[in-house]
């Protein structure tokens, strides 16, 4: 796309960063979902797919990374005398 530049993981994550539940106040934390509104969780909603949204994006850079060294470990080995 023109005029789109690309996201790190950094800046994906900082941009979308969402504050999840302390663990030792679970039961609180259910209890708020509970009790909010549909329209709540519907607004709850929308941020959580923005969430997934850049966790898919990280997901994919990761998986780049991943391609390019198994690529690169297969390039080290082919060079490498026997």
């Amino acid at each position: 796309m023109a005029g789109r530049r690309e996201v790190t993981i950094v800046e994906a994550a900082e941009e979308r960063r969402l504050v999840g539940p302390n663990p030792n106040k679970l039961g609180a934390y259910m209890s708020g979902i509970d009790a909010m509104s549909r329209k709540g969780l519907e607004n709850r909603l929308s941020e959580a797919q923005e969430a997934l949204d850049a966790i898919e994006t990280k997901l994919e850079e990761l998986m780049g990374f991943r391609d390019a060294a198994v690529v690169l470990a297969a390039a080290i080995l082919a060079r490498s005398p026997p």
